[in-house]
């Protein structure tokens, strides 16, 4: 008998202590036997399935969708998408302006394609974890609904993108749950998440290619307008056409990006054209094209912002000689279909080019501006 094995006889405590720990060890193995075990029948058995079986084949009976998140003590943000006789989607909080087709495709074809990946806690308790709580409860969740006249067809609760986003294959994995059941999933699959209906509206705006346009006048109609034009199609700079004398202009780039900030803009938000009143005297910016549309852009403030409404029309006077009229027609029959019966909020980038001055766009001429080339 060994020294040591004599003395855990001779100390009953001390060889108390050892069996315990002795006994603490196996139980921690077989416990972490049990885990792996239990996790690797989960990972075996579990067959990823439709998070809403046989959705995908009904897609297309689908006529409204409903997005709902919480503001916090704000109460609930709801963006609701109608699908419209025409087969175009609106948006019901900003008078049925048409949607983003690509967004409002994604969010039928994300429910209808997504897949219940892994199963995660069924406990509501743990929900708040995964951001699964309901916007009514304050929650950080997103509901998501889709409707077939009364019927709901399907109601997702989605929650927080973890940290592993994709699988294995590259998909995009995300925690989820059906609308009014616990059970909760890391599912499979791809969708638009914006919580604000600004985020749905169709981005198309003031689609006039640069190639086309002739002139830009800000302050249209005044004693000083600011006139930027093009010689013809061929021109690469806007050059500015009525400089004041004792004055020269502060460089091309400058012109252009003036001349430009419409066409390349976005806009921020939109309402009815009707419920803005602008301004007789307001800003004006007009964009005429070489075969004779006329955009003009009315300005007016309202809520701390600059406003924009859009007339538009075909003026044949300001065609260049062998301008096609008729696709002429069609374009600004097109963009006035799109325009007329809105207004809409201007970036802050956009407004501040588009109520330059002359001051503003021109500088002291100096020595070297009346300096005259040489001809060869």
């Amino acid at each position: 008998m060994s020294a040591s094995r004599a003395a855990l006889r001779g100390n009953k405590p001390l060889r108390n202590l050892v069996i315990l720990a002795g006994a603490t060890a196996i139980a921690v193995v077989a416990a972490s036997v049990a885990v792996i075990n239990d996790q690797s029948s989960v990972r075996t058995n579990f067959v990823p399935h439709p998070l809403f079986e046989g959705l995908a084949t009904k897609l297309d009976r689908v006529d409204r969708i409903v997005y709902t998140s919480s503001r916090g003590m704000g109460g609930e943000e709801i963006v609701e998408m109608i699908r419209k006789e025409d087969g175009r989607w609106g948006i019901t909080s900003r008078a049925g302006y048409p949607a983003d087709d690509e967004l409002v495709r994604r969010a039928l074809l994300g429910a209808g394609n997504m897949e219940a990946y892994e199963p995660r806690t069924a406990n509501p308790e743990w929900h708040r974890n995964l951001g699964l709580m309901k916007p009514e409860d304050i929650g950080s969740a997103i509901r998501i609904e889709y409707f077939s006249g009364e019927e709901r067809m399907a109601g997702l609760l989605v929650g927080k993108v973890p940290e592993r986003a994709v699988d294995v294959k590259g998909e995009g994995l995300i925690y989820v749950r059906r609308d009014g059941e616990d059970q909760s999933w890391l599912a499979r699959g791809h969708m638009p998440l914006h919580k604000n209906a600004v985020a749905w509206l169709d981005p198309a705006f003031v689609d006039i290619p640069r190639e086309d346009v002739a002139r830009v006048t800000l302050w249209a109609g005044t004693e000083h307008p600011v006139v930027m034009e093009r010689a013809d199609r061929s021109a690469a700079d806007f050059v500015l056409a009525n400089i004041p004398e004792g004055r020269a202009t502060r460089g091309a780039p400058v012109i252009n990006k003036t001349a430009e900030a419409i066409l390349e803009s976005s806009f921020d938000d939109v309402v009815p054209a009707e419920t803005l009143e602008m301004p007789e005297e307001g800003p004006r910016v007009t964009v005429e094209t070489f075969d004779g549309l006329r955009l003009s852009l009315i300005m007016g403030g309202q809520g701390g912002a600059l406003w924009g409404a859009f007339p538009v029309e075909l003026d044949p006077e300001l065609a260049v000689e062998g301008s096609d009229m008729e696709a002429a027609k069609a374009r600004a029959d097109k963009l006035s279909a799109r325009l007329s019966a809105w207004a809409y909020k201007l970036p802050q980038d956009t407004s501040n080019q588009l109520v330059q001055t002359l001051d503003a766009v021109t500088r002291e001429a100096g020595p070297a501006d009346f300096m005259s080339v040489p001809v060869e």
